[in-house]
């Protein structure tokens, strides 16, 4: 199964749970409508982790489009769109949701999810 590694041990979440696509030292940048633009944020540790998800939207970075998923929880996860064209091989999607194991994968200075690799 040609999921995805990563040697990423620690992520950037704001104080509400979502996982942030891009960050630097004075703060992170949201993608969410109605966020202030930066917001204060921690890293946590990336540990793979199981979780249904539903499409909710693209956006456009700076450097990238991506996805952006949420949770039943209402979490966000951003994901390259790089991930979603080895994710869609390997998964059932129905009516833009899908379950799965996922980590954080990093690509320059931004974040986003994958399907987690089984080894």
């Amino acid at each position: 199964m040609a999921t995805r590694k990563t040697s990423v041990t620690e992520v950037p979440y704001d104080e509400r749970g979502n996982l942030l696509f891009y960050v630097d030292g004075g703060g992170s940048y949201s993608y969410l409508e109605g966020d202030p633009y930066r917001l204060a944020y921690s890293m946590r540790p990336n540990v793979a982790f199981d979780a249904t998800l539903t499409l909710d939207s693209m956006r456009t970075g700076q450097s990238a489009k991506y996805l952006i998923w949420r949770d039943a929880d209402g979490h966000h996860y951003p994901m390259f769109i790089s991930d979603l064209t080895v994710m869609l091989p390997l998964v059932t999607v129905r009516r833009g949701v899908v379950s799965g194991t996922w980590i954080v994968r990093k690509k320059g200075q931004n974040f986003g999810v994958a399907l987690a690799s089984d080894d």
